[in-house]
């Protein structure tokens, strides 16, 4: 039987100091997507709820894929609705709830096309345990608004829900995860991800138009087509929700690759962050494998990865990119959205012209280049510049030092994220082979200082070395803030040895240890981590802040979608000339392969 009700489910016991809630006792923190049985997981385009626990316990906790946050509601009667956007056909509701191995939840799913009239579709109470709960209606039924209400669970009267779905009828087959059909020549790579809006690029071995079918959880029913016939391909996926799961599966002249996994950029207003950064990575050997094997690893790389230049040694060639960058990092870039920055070895070949040509990347600044931009992801303004430029390897038609520097003083002080973080390839304090690059200190610094930088990732010098908080030529003073400096160049060329004795302004430096950098952000609190391939933390640094309201609330971005270049664009008729290559090239181990030329070391 059927009940109908629209709203005695909606009224709340009046209590004037409801007891605290029990701890979470999760300690995931890292958004993962949801793990769900039985459930084809729809989007969620708003979420709302009868109160919460007034102490940042709101509904949205409980779409962000983190196990350690929820939404909480004091009183029987308490509850949480979901708005899919429209109606859609529902085949129940999946639902993991906190601290369910002990609170036994009696509760109601009830469904809803207009929003006013609900109807309930189950009633019962969960499982002893805290994983996502799929509930099956008895009947397909179509809906627009599913809402869960809580009447109580065997300890107290808190309604307290850690992630929240509906579920839509099965589309078919799930797609498979093994590519088949021919092989591509470059598997999927996730570029200028943003909240509403993703680039899949890939390679086909002849030309043809390829499309991407995507969606939201495990479904791929969405189809997005490439503009253009051709063999190079960036296929543009639009309509994303911010924070959200997607899946993807690329179709290209007979080969359909397995489906994949990513993760948009979070809504406004999101407090958390977890990203990894390395540079000097790019030469197909054995190092590089070793950092790659460990962050290849479920959850390991975070929610993205910034490259800190040396991307493809030794002349950041099409070939070099093509064997010693995507070969090796192909399964880490199909799910895992990659931020680049260029180094000195790119600039080799026509000041790295093929580096634009193989990523797309944002271009948010006059001049319309991916050389240097910047981009919001999370409570993190990420700001990449080309430090190559700077430092005199540009002609002015490319690039110039007064345009960048003037764009990145306008950028940086337009910005409102609570946290600044800007990388690029050539370090202002290092005590490595190639020292402190001065002229990007000297006019680069003060910027960086004024405007209230965190955070100055780089590479060249092949090592790990922190700083100190630095402030003009030293360290800060007791009692004012600094911008700290890593120098993280220990991404699989080979280490260098340390030319002298450890100065006064370094933290922690480490010449034996490749590795990636990995940071966390949790409201005021930036933890960094050097992590070697076996999983060792090497070095660890905190940095708080307080943060004034003004940062805390939501603000509203006018460039969720990341706007890139097209990209090079292929005659349909005729195969591009340097794409084709009769052997691969060797791995650069052995540390000549990989010195700087003599132009190219400051």
């Amino acid at each position: 039987m059927t009940l109908l009700c629209s709203a005695c489910e909606d009224s709340t016991p009046s209590v004037a100091s409801p007891p605290p809630e029990p701890p979470s006792q999760e300690i995931q923190d890292t958004p993962q997507p949801l793990v769900v049985t039985n459930c084809r997981v729809l989007t969620t385009a708003a979420v709302s709820a009868s109160g919460d626990d007034g102490d940042g316990s709101v509904a949205a906790n409980t779409q962000d894929d983190i196990l350690s946050t929820r939404w909480s509601g004091w009183g029987k009667g308490s509850w949480l609705r979901l708005d899919l956007g429209s109606a859609q056909q529902l085949t129940g509701a999946a639902i993991a709830w906190h601290l369910g191995t002990v609170q036994i939840n009696n509760f109601i799913i009830s469904t809803s096309e207009d929003g006013a009239s609900y109807t309930q579709v189950y009633a019962g109470n969960n499982a002893p345990n805290t994983a996502a709960q799929t509930y099956t209606f008895n009947a397909p039924r179509r809906a627009r608004y599913v809402r869960i209400t809580v009447n109580g669970n065997v300890l107290n009267d808190w309604a307290s829900i850690t992630e929240a779905r509906a579920c839509g009828e099965q589309s078919g087959t799930p797609p498979s995860s093994v590519d088949s059909g021919p092989a591509l020549p470059r598997l999927p790579y996730l570029q200028s991800v943003g909240r509403t809006s993703a680039l899949v690029a890939f390679r086909t071995n002849v030309s043809c138009t390829p499309f991407v079918r995507f969606g939201p959880g495990t479904d791929v029913s969405r189809t997005a087509t490439a503009t253009a016939a051709g063999w190079r391909h960036a296929v543009r996926l639009d309509g994303l929700t911010p924070g959200q799961t997607y899946s993807y599966v690329v179709e290209a002249c007979g080969s359909v690759t397995g489906v994949r996994q990513f993760r948009t950029a979070p809504p406004a207003g999101t407090t958390g962050l977890r990203f990894t950064a390395m540079g000097d990575f790019g030469t197909g050997g054995s190092a590089q494998a070793r950092v790659l094997s460990l962050l290849s690893q479920p959850g390991r790389a975070g929610e993205l990865l910034l490259t800190l230049g040396d991307n493809a040694y030794h002349s950041g060639t099409e070939q070099e990119f093509q064997d010693r960058m995507f070969k090796p990092m192909a399964a880490l870039l199909r799910q895992v959205p990659l931020f680049a920055s260029m180094g000195n070895h790119e600039y080799v070949t026509n000041q790295g012209q093929p580096y634009l040509d193989n990523f797309y990347l944002p271009a948010n600044n006059p001049a319309g280049t991916e050389r240097y931009y910047s981009f919001d992801w999370g409570p993190v303004h990420f700001v990449a510049l080309d430090s190559n430029c700077v430092i005199g390897l540009a002609t002015p038609d490319r690039c110039t030092r007064a345009a960048q520097k003037s764009w990145l003083a306008a950028d940086l002080a337009a910005t409102r994220q609570p946290w600044k973080v800007v990388f690029f390839h050539h370090p202002p304090w290092s005590s490595g082979d190639h020292g402190s690059q001065l002229t990007m200190r000297r006019e680069f610094a003060p910027l960086f200082e004024q405007y209230g930088v965190d955070l100055v990732l780089t590479g060249h010098d092949h090592n790990y070395e922190r700083s100190r908080p630095m402030r003009g030529e030293g360290v800060a003073p007791s009692g004012t803030r600094g911008v700290i400096y890593v120098v993280v160049g220990s991404g699989g060329a080979n280490l260098k040895p340390f030319p002298s004795s450890q100065p006064s302004w370094t933290a922690y430096r480490n010449n034996t240890d490749a590795g990636h950098l990995e940071v966390a952000i949790n409201g005021g609190t930036l933890s960094g981590r050097f992590i070697n391939p076996s999983g060792t933390v090497r070095d660890s640094f905190t940095v708080t802040k307080t943060l004034s309201a003004a940062v805390e609330r939501p603000v509203e971005d006018s460039a969720s979608v990341l706007e890139t270049p097209p990209g090079p664009a292929d005659d349909p008729a005729h195969a591009p000339a340097g794409l084709r290559f009769e052997t691969e090239l060797p791995p650069m181990d052995n540390p000549e392969a990989v010195v700087d030329g003599e132009k190219q070391a400051r």
